[in-house]
């Protein structure tokens, strides 16, 4: 009887032993497949966020390279209204001086050329260093070339001109726009590189 009962005993035991066994190596299990799920899902979710980021930086480059561009496109397209306005007053040099003509004229070249300076300041703004410095040297150019045709006009307005005076004005107004061309083909190069090393820092980020 006593046997029997020991038996039994050890049995149940066993049993209860076997169960937690089981138990302790089903949970532990468990724990290292759901630990290594959350380790899973860090990984994924870092490796989403640093895709995010990437984007970020692209589109935020591209934002810029747009930005840069159309300053860029600004200011050439108020440089030739500039040069457009200066050539029509230039033309007055060649007619008998008209006040009334030379005043709207000589008014339209002005705010043309203050076009072209906030433009260039807009340029200054986007950057970079060498592209912001030709750009102000370029509207530094428009505006030194409204000078010979005003000089010119306003001395005709006193009076007939010599022919020295003439070839002065020649000489200064074709100085100051081969100025303008130079400056010109400054910054058209510049401006080009400083875009394509945007979308080159853009294409690095993918």
């Amino acid at each position: 009887m006593t046997s029997t009962w020991m038996t039994t005993a050890i049995a149940i035991v066993g049993t209860l032993l076997g169960s937690g066994l089981t138990a302790f190596v089903t949970a532990r299990t468990e724990r290292r497949k759901n630990e290594a799920l959350e380790r899973q899902q860090i990984r994924q979710e870092a490796a989403q966020d640093r895709a995010a980021l990437r984007e970020l930086r692209v589109e935020h480059q591209k934002w810029r390279r747009d930005r840069r561009q159309a300053a860029y496109k600004s200011l050439m397209d108020a440089a030739h209204e500039a040069q457009g306005a200066i050539w029509q007053l230039a033309r007055l040099t060649l007619e008998p001086y008209d006040q009334h003509r030379y005043d709207m004229r000589r008014g339209a070249a002005i705010d043309a050329v203050r076009a072209t300076r906030q433009a260039a300041t807009t340029v200054e703004l986007e950057g970079p260093a060498a592209v912001a410095q030709a750009g102000a040297e370029y509207a530094e150019a428009i505006d030194r070339h409204i000078h010979p045709p005003i000089q010119y006009l306003m001395e005709l307005s006193r009076g007939t001109q010599t022919d020295e005076q003439k070839d002065r004005y020649r000489s200064s107004a074709a100085e100051t726009g081969l100025h303008v061309d130079d400056m010109q083909r400054r910054f058209v190069p510049l401006a080009r590189a400083a875009l394509d090393e945007l979308m080159d820092e853009a294409g690095q980020q993918t």
